[in-house]
């Protein structure tokens, strides 16, 4: 093999293993808030975290119970889209693909043959002094993933990718003041993630199939721990107004593992190249606030924002050894800063016990359509929120449903490699329950 020309290879295909990377089905936030059935059901938890979620949302909301309460919340993503590539520029998509675009100019639309999330938590939170409460939760704020089928007109772009972080905290609030309480947790993150796709062969306009073949396969797997803390506070400045505010530190993970690269098999010399790669990933800062207010004696309503600084995630930056004539692997996000608006309204105690909650949500993706692929889908979405909560003697039990209508553009101008032009369409269901009980 030439290593001049199997040098230029791997410097134009550094893209290749970090979009792997990524494999998120979210829109702002590098975690899913959707955890606990306050915030699943009304849309507004920051400003009246009332359960040991809040460990998750505003540590300072733990002052709010004072009894010891265990806290199991279940939640599932299932996703249902549909996407439409158009052929690449260069004209040769359709060879390599073996298929040709309809008379729209676009393949038939595909859909991911698997793509949902799960969103687990547990807490256990309580007071142990007249003015300190503390708690912990183990929980998963990102858990998705998506496949593609592995000869589908999608596996240059992605064929199985997902992405895991579960985290554990422990936290503590103090009551600084009869209107004021502060809060903070620590705890630490560990992100796994998977990635699987064929790397398209042209470089420059240079077909280098001759030497990898037509669709060589790329995988990486990688996971690293990080330290993770959150800061919170919360008010009651009127009997009935509440508000919260909690910053979340960004994250900065080193990701390790393995990666290899399987020549197919119409390469002049099959086999496969295994490495080991290194991966910076950033989750970003995020400040968030939320005001809840009693109108009447039945009924509440709440607004809150999330803010991600996004603006930080230029590239992904990943360094190899092993594979031979490539020791770095670069690639493009140029995100801007992503935000969530949600709200809505809490109707109790018309029926003893019965809390019935409804709201809804916007939010903004931080990827711009150039540098979407489909191993990192990000799109801006509408949420609808739907829930009921029951209590009855030590126990609490919680249902909710969340329907996301996203806003999938249509991208003609991708500067990725191969182009992710494409049309689609998509939306998301989010199904969650939750007990707890007072010990």
């Amino acid at each position: 093999m030439d290593a001049t020309r199997a040098a230029r290879y791997w410097r134009d295909v550094r893209w290749l293993a970090v979009l792997l990377v990524a494999s998120t089905a979210h829109a702002g936030g590098f975690g899913i808030p959707e955890i606990g059935v306050r915030r699943t059901a009304m849309g507004a938890v920051i400003g009246r975290p009332d359960d040991p979620s809040a460990l998750y949302h505003n540590p300072a909301g733990l002052v709010l119970e004072d009894d010891w309460t265990v806290y199991i919340s279940a939640g599932v993503s299932l996703l249902s889209t549909s996407f439409q590539l158009a052929p690449w520029d260069n004209g040769n998509s359709s060879q390599l693909l073996g298929v040709q675009p309809g008379a729209d100019g676009y393949y038939a639309a595909i859909s991911p043959s698997r793509a949902f999330g799960v969103i687990p938590m547990i807490a256990v939170a309580g007071k142990i002094l007249p003015k300190l409460h503390v708690g912990a939760a183990v929980f998963v704020g990102n858990a998705t993933g998506a496949a593609f089928p592995a000869d589908a007109v999608t596996r240059y772009h992605l064929i199985d990718g997902y992405v895991v972080a579960p985290e554990a905290v422990v936290g503590a609030a103090y009551q600084v003041l009869p209107t004021l309480a502060l809060g903070a947790t620590v705890g630490a993150i560990d992100v796994i993630v998977h990635g699987e796709q064929d790397v398209y062969p042209v470089v420059n306009g240079m077909n280098v199939s001759g030497i990898f073949g037509t669709a060589p396969r790329i995988t990486l797997d990688g996971n690293g721990w990080a330290p993770a803390w959150s800061v919170g506070a919360f008010g009651t400045p009127h009997p009935r107004v509440t508000w919260g505010a909690a910053i979340i530190g960004r994250v900065d993970a080193t990701l390790h593992g393995p990666v290899a690269l399987t020549y197919s098999n119409d390469a002049p010399d099959p086999g496969t190249v295994n490495g080991l790669q290194t991966t910076s990933e950033m989750l970003p800062w995020t400040f968030q606030a939320g005001a809840n207010v009693d109108v009447t004696p039945n009924v509440e309503v709440g607004a809150e924002l999330r803010y991600w600084l996004y603006r930080q995630l230029h590239d992904q930056d990943t360094q190899l050894a092993g594979i031979y004539f490539v020791r770095e692997l670069d690639t493009v996000k140029n995100y801007h800063d992503s935000q969530e608006v949600s709200g809505g309204v809490r109707v109790h105690d018309l029926v003893p016990q019965l809390d019935l909650m409804m709201g809804g949500q916007y939010d903004h993706s931080p990827a711009p359509p150039q540098t979407l692929t489909l191993s990192s889908p990000s799109f801006s979405h509408v949420g609808l929120h739907s829930g009921v909560r029951y209590s009855f003697g030590r126990y609490r039990v919680g249902a909710s449903y969340i329907h996301y209508w996203y806003e999938v553009p249509t991208v003609t101008d991708s500067i990725t490699s191969p182009p992710t032009n494409f049309r689609g369409s998509g939306s998301n269901n989010i199904l969650t329950v939750s007990i707890e009980v007072k010990l």
